[in-house]
This record gives structure tokens, C-alpha cells and sequence, in this order.
């Protein structure tokens, strides 16, 4: 099963430089603005665009990203909005869109019905950090996301056992996401001190391309894991720049951003 996100991570391997999967979300600060700021992050060279649908509990994330969902929320953005965007963006950028949510809200729309929708929204992958990959909805999930040719990305950390990590290779599409330590997103804070004997674990008798994301906002951090890895996430960090930068400097800023992050 192959879509556009596996034809552009192709291409990042043919440059042999790391890529960038740039994550947002849908509504922060505005919904307006959302489209904008995909513009800005893709021009500054995201390869990836992650957009995340606004939810009420986000138990994977920090406060910076807690804080952009409750205002997404509270300017009224609906699930719908994210799909729609999915939409703009394919249609106007070609960029491939990784869907990030939590497995309330698929399970309350329903697993099949959720995945059509990313199948008509032209959305490539879909990252629910807290299905396990075997409950049932988990499992439930991957039948869809396979008939309908969308990757179920798996998220991982440093202190995942040797037999659940073997099962879960066996499994994976598009790309493995790995977290940089154990807990929430965030920028800051430092990366596990085994990250790279940790990576080397993953990839060992695996093809499977890795992502690396919590914590990444410098390029001494991309530097760090850019060997072990195939993919830098830039979450936490774009949503911080957007916080800290008024409206009229944020979409340049933010584009220089993910420039500099590679460069």
C-alpha cells in the first residue's frame, strides 16, 4: 500500500537529508489563519504537514498545545474543519497530510465512516497516540485504514518492550513515530540520553521509516537524531512562535523556522 506520503519520504531518502513533518492545529489562533500558516510552513519547507483536530483532553501533549486546542474550541472549530483543510491543502500545496487525534473522537464518529472521511480528504496518514495498536478499536482501525489505503501511524517511546516493538514493526506503514523521551510533548526539555542506541533499536531489521518528535526546536536537535532517523517533528515549536509573535510577523517567522531547521 503506497500514497503520497510514502512517494515524498522516498524523495527525502534520494536527497539524504532528514525531513520535516510540521504539525498544527486546526483553528490555533484561528481557523482563517490555519491555511496561512500551512502556506508559511511549507514554503519554509515542511515536508509533512501534521494537523491535529482540536480536542478537550489531549493527554499526550503539553501545555503549549492544551492551550492552542482550548482556543481552537472555544473560537468553534468543528472536526469537519480539519478534513476541510486536509482538502485545501492537497488541493493547493500537494503536500502530504498526516491527521493527528485522539481515539475518542474516531470511535464516536465511527472507525469506518472516520476513515472515509480521510479517504475523501485526501489525507495520507492518521496518528491516534492513545489506541493501542492491540485493542480492538486498534486493531479495528488498521483493517480500515488498510482497505482504504491510509497509514495507521504507530507512536512509540524509548522504554517500549522487545516484543511489543517486534509486534508493532510487523504492522507499521508510512512511518514509525518515535518519541524523543517518555511523557508529553513539548519544547525544552531534553531528549532520552539513550535516544540513539534507542533509534538504532527501532530500525534494527526494520524498513520502515522512522520519525522522531517531543522536543524538537533547533537545529542542534535535528543534528542529534538526523542519522538515526528519517524525519524531524517541529509540533510544540511552531505552536510557541505562534504564541509568542504577533499576527502580522508570525507566518514569516515560523517559515524561517522550519528553513533554518534543515539548513
Amino acid at each position: 500500500m503506497k500514497n503520497n506520503l510514502d512517494q515524498v519520504i522516498e524523495k527525502i531518502k534520494g536527497r539524504k537529508n532528514i525531513g520535516i513533518m510540521a504539525h498544527l492545529v486546526v483553528g490555533y489562533p484561528t481557523l482563517s489563519f490555519s491555511r496561512k500558516i500551512v502556506i508559511a510552513l511549507v514554503r519554509g519547507g515542511a515536508d509533512i504537514i501534521e494537523i491535529q483536530i482540536p480536542f478537550s483532553d489531549p493527554m499526550a501533549d503539553g501545555h503549549l498545545i492544551v492551550e492552542a486546542c482550548q482556543q481552537s474550541l472555544e473560537n468553534g472549530t468543528k472536526i469537519k474543519d480539519s478534513f476541510e483543510l486536509a482538502k485545501f491543502v492537497n488541493k493547493n500545496l500537494k503536500t502530504p497530510i498526516v491527521l493527528m487525534t485522539y481515539a475518542n473522537i474516531i470511535i464516536h464518529m465511527g472507525i469506518e465512516k472516520f476513515c472515509i472521511k480521510c479517504k475523501k480528504n485526501c489525507i495520507s496518514g492518521v496518528i491516534v497516540p492513545d489506541l493501542p495498536y492491540d485493542s480492538e478499536e486498534g486493531k479495528k482501525l488498521k483493517k480500515y485504514t488498510v482497505k482504504y489505503r491510509i497509514h495507521f501511524i504507530y507512536v512509540i517511546s524509548p522504554a517500549i518492550e522487545k516484543k511489543r516493538l517486534q509486534e508493532i514493526k510487523k504492522l507499521a506503514s508510512g512511518f514509525l513515530y518515535c518519541t524523543s523521551r517518555q511523557g508529553i510533548t513539548g519544547t525544552g526539555k531534553q531528549f532520552s540520553k539513550n535516544i540513539n542506541s534507542y533509534l538504532t533499536r527501532v530500525r534494527k531489521n526494520s524498513l520502515i521509516p522512522l520519525a522522531v518528535g517531543f522536543g524538537i526546536s533547533s537545529q542542534k536537535d535535528v543534528f542529534l537524531i538526523r542519522k538515526h532517523s528519517d524525519i524531524a517533528v517541529a509540533g510544540s515549536a511552531v505552536i510557541n512562535l505562534i504564541k509568542k509573535n504577533k499576527t502580522s510577523k508570525i507566518l514569516a517567522v515560523i517559515s524561517r523556522f522550519i528553513y533554518k531547521l534543515i539548513k
